[in-house]
């Protein structure tokens, strides 16, 4: 029945074949409130792909141990989860709001 379409094609056109409009308007005004543009079932789907794309990712990446370990106990301090830590020293360092100690002496 769905020859030619790809497995998620598929999946999403079985969907849709199911679905009611009160449902199919549910979805949309869901994705609309979300910050998505749809147009139609199919760009329900587009949109849901979208906003998957704005999730964290998942990396991997060689660490010195001890930097690792500082980290997990820094962590363990503060009450966060140490993968969530290294996600907000990132994200300080790359706005700017994260200096070196050396930059401060110098500010001063």
């Amino acid at each position: 029945m769905y020859k030619g379409l790809s497995k998620k094609d598929a999946r999403i056109a079985k969907h849709y074949e199911s679905i009611t409009d009160k449902k199919i308007k549910e979805e949309q005004r869901w994705a609309e409130e979300n910050g998505l543009v749809v147009k139609g079932p199919i760009g329900i789907s587009q949109a849901v792909a979208t906003l998957k794309d704005r999730r964290k990712r998942m990396v991997s990446m060689r660490l010195d141990p001890e930097n690792i370990e500082g980290m997990k106990e820094r962590a363990r301090v503060e009450g966060v989860p140490y993968q969530t830590l290294i996600n907000s020293v990132l994200h300080r360092f790359l706005n700017g709001d994260l200096v070196s100690k050396d930059s401060l002496k110098t500010a001063v």
